[in-house]
C-alpha cells in the first residue's frame, strides 16, 4: 500500500486524500459517517476532501437516500494517470523550450 499511497502522493493527492481514498478502496464505497469513524478525520473535514476527490476524477459521489462516496473501477483510474503523465509530459516540454529560449539570450 506505500507504493500505491507514494503513486497518488505523485499524481497530486495529499497524504490524507491518499489515506482516504486507500480506505474508501477497501470499502468499495461508504457514507462520510461510516468514513469518519474509519480515518478518524472529521466530517467537516472530510466533505471537501470527499469533493476534490471526486473534482479529481477518483471517486463517484452516487445520489441513494444517503450519499455515499465510491472509488472508480482501477481501468478508469489507469487511463486517468494515463493523461496526468501525459498532461506532466508536456508542461515539461514547454518548460524546457522556455528555459533554452532564456539561455539563448
Amino acid at each position: 500500500m506505500d507504493k500505491i499511497k507514494k503513486g497518488l502522493n505523485i499524481i497530486g493527492l495529499t497524504n490524507l486524500e491518499a489515506e482516504v481514498y486507500l480506505k474508501l478502496i477497501k470499502l468499495k464505497q461508504a457514507k462520510v459517517s461510516k468514513l469518519a469513524q474509519i480515518t478518524k478525520v472529521t466530517r467537516t473535514q472530510l466533505y471537501p476532501l470527499l469533493e476534490k476527490l471526486v473534482e479529481k476524477g477518483l471517486i463517484e459521489k452516487v445520489d441513494k437516500k444517503v450519499v455515499l462516496y465510491k472509488v472508480i473501477n482501477h481501468v478508469e483510474l489507469i487511463s486517468l494517470i494515463d493523461k496526468w503523465k501525459k498532461d506532466q509530459m508536456a508542461i515539461l516540454k514547454e518548460f524546457e523550450n522556455e528555459l533554452k529560449k532564456i539561455k539563448k539570450k
